[in-house]
């Protein structure tokens, strides 16, 4: 019967359990509910392990950023209270290192965002095809 026991402990310890996978924290603005909503979904199906937070609003964002820190940011660009554009450059100018992703439908959106520090930015007609290997390029598993 004892040997029973520490095979039993030898098979515990050979085979520890695996770490999690450290949650990750993806932040979404977009002052449009919809395009907010579904920029969101499609972050989370892309990174089932990370908890995605939404913004209608880029001060709050921001504030969120400052707080603690993002892994991900999606903005979108032409917003009533803050720009995409500007609220990148806060967030450059306070260094902090979270990639950003900027989605628009507006032909200058591309130009703007480029130019204030988004790493990637995806046209909203084409979301579907380019925000999740986007997002996996920025934050590989």
């Amino acid at each position: 019967m004892a040997p029973a026991i520490v095979l039993l402990m030898i098979a515990d310890w050979v085979s520890p359990p695996l770490p999690e996978k450290p949650l990750r924290l993806v932040v979404v603005v977009d002052d449009d509910d919809e395009m907010r909503a579904m920029v969101s979904a499609m972050a989370q199906d892309a990174l089932p392990w990370a908890r995605v937070v939404e913004h209608h609003s880029s001060y709050r964002a921001f504030q969120e950023i400052n707080a603690g820190g993002a892994d991900l940011l999606i903005t979108d660009c032409h917003m009533p209270d803050l720009d995409g554009p500007a609220l990148v450059r806060m967030i450059r100018e306070q260094k902090f290192s979270v990639p950003i992703i900027m989605v628009s439908a507006c032909e200058d959106a591309r130009e703007l965002g480029e130019r204030a520090g988004v790493d990637r930015f995806v046209h909203k007609g084409r979301l579907s095809q380019e925000l999740d290997p986007a997002i996996k390029s920025l934050l590989p598993r």
